[in-house]
Order: structure tokens, then C-alpha cells, then sequence
């Protein structure tokens, strides 16, 4: 009776061990076939590899491997931009955030960039790669949904150029809390006079010291109207607020 026990626990130790090599197997295999289909989808090959070799070393389970490189096939296979989501990774990676919050981080960036699109989608003239990535950046630090909207609504119909530099002032002024209506009063004022130059995408800057300086959002929106009306420069709205531009570029370019 004992020597027939043993031989059934032995048994079951056996198969038990059999069973989990397999398994393991299995989950290997998992990784490993998700990591083929991220290369030939288009993900960075070396981003694909440092998530690998992260597993290897010990530092990465398998299943948060797998649930890193998810996001990032998502995006692929649904013809979104990898760079951000590839730089994202690497990021959580080289800083040693937990898997869980780098997963969370990526997939907020998914649906945000998602969302922009279906904006973006049958509005533009021709497809540009730009808008998506400022304004699917924007939203995943924290603009507002409502903002972004209303930008496209408000101005698609722009030349690419300038409706790009709109696009980045939109993002960094609604992640400061900046009200969007004033920001389409500047927009209008610059899309009408055709002043809205690359140089305006760092109005954001000159926001932060003028708030600092005690000046209210209304009055450096109004500022910014009347200069960008008259065509001039981020250097113009400093001036006419009453500061020099020394605290935006590191040297003084007005009085």
C-alpha cells in the first residue's frame, strides 16, 4: 500500500513538473511570437530587444513583457506613430517605474492619440503625421479633450504650417489651465493676419513669467491679440506687457 502511494505521488510529481516546463513553454513562446509581430509590424527593433533582454536579466517578468509591448503593437497595427509610445517605454525602463504604471501610462496614450485622430481624420487637406503626435502628446499630459476639440472644429481648415503652430499652443496652454477661449482669440488674430510664425509655439513661456509677474491670462491674451493682429513677435507682446523677453530666451531682445 505505501510502495503503491508512492509510486502515484511520484507520478504526480512527474507529470506536475512536465506540465509547468511546458507551460513555461508556452508563455515563452507567447512572448517571444508577440515580440515577432511587434519587428514586423514596425516597432523599433531595440526597443523590442531591451524589453527582451530585461526578461532575460531577471528585471521583467514575462507577462509584464508581454503587457508592455501590447500597447505598443496596438498602435502599430492600427497605423499609429510608434515613436512616442517607443520613447514612452524606454523612458519607465531606463527609470525603473513599475511595469503596472508604465502599461497604464502607454495605454492613456493609446486612447488619447485614438481620440485625436478621429478628430484629425477627414479634416485635413493631406495627411501629416504632426498634428496627430502634438496633439495626441497634448492630451496624454494632460490638455483638455474639450480644448483639442474644439481647435479642430475651430481651425482645420488652416494652411499645415500654421495650424500646426496652433495645434502646440493649444496643447501647452491648456496643460497650464490657460482658458481656450482666449486662446482662440490669439489664434483668430493670428490665422487673420497670417502672423502666427514657429516663434509663437513658445508662447507658453512667455505665459509662465507673465503670471509670475502678477499680469492676469486676460491681459496677456490681450496683449498677444494686438500683437499678433499687427503681425509682430513674442518679443512685441513682452514689451507691451512691460517686460523684456531676457527670461524667455536668456537674453534681451526688447525694453
Amino acid at each position: 500500500m505505501n510502495t503503491r502511494c508512492s509510486l502515484c505521488g511520484l507520478a504526480t510529481l512527474v507529470l506536475c513538473i512536465v506540465l509547468g516546463v511546458q507551460l513555461a513553454w508556452s508563455q515563452d513562446q507567447s512572448l517571444v511570437d508577440l515580440a515577432d509581430r511587434a519587428r514586423k509590424c514596425g516597432v523599433f527593433s531595440e526597443t523590442v530587444d531591451r524589453v527582451l533582454s530585461s526578461v532575460s536579466s531577471g528585471v521583467l517578468a514575462e507577462s509584464d513583457a508581454q503587457s508592455l509591448l501590447s500597447p505598443l503593437l496596438e498602435a502599430c497595427e492600427t497605423g499609429l506613430p510608434t515613436a512616442p509610445f517607443e520613447d514612452k517605454l524606454e523612458e519607465g525602463l531606463s527609470k525603473s517605474v513599475a511595469p503596472p504604471l508604465v502599461v497604464r501610462a502607454l495605454e492613456r496614450k493609446l486612447e488619447e492619440y485614438t481620440f485625436a485622430r478621429s478628430l484629425l481624420d477627414g479634416r485635413l487637406v493631406a495627411p501629416d503625421p504632426r498634428p496627430l503626435v502634438v496633439l495626441g502628446e497634448g492630451l496624454s499630459k494632460g490638455t483638455p479633450r474639450e480644448d483639442v476639440q474644439a481647435y479642430v472644429v475651430d481651425f482645420s481648415s488652416q494652411p499645415p504650417e500654421p495650424f500646426l503652430t496652433g495645434a502646440e499652443m493649444t496643447s501647452l496652454l491648456g496643460q497650464v489651465g490657460f482658458d481656450y477661449d482666449l486662446t482662440r482669440s490669439m489664434l483668430q488674430a493670428g490665422f487673420d493676419s497670417k502672423g502666427l510664425t514657429y516663434e509663437w509655439r513658445f508662447f507658453v513661456r512667455l505665459v509662465l513669467v507673465a503670471r509670475q509677474r502678477g499680469l492676469t491670462d486676460e491681459a496677456i491674451a490681450g496683449g498677444a491679440v494686438q500683437v499678433l493682429s499687427a503681425n509682430g513677435s513674442l518679443s512685441d507682446v513682452s514689451a507691451r506687457l512691460g517686460f523684456t523677453s531676457r527670461s524667455l530666451t536668456g537674453r534681451a531682445s526688447s525694453n
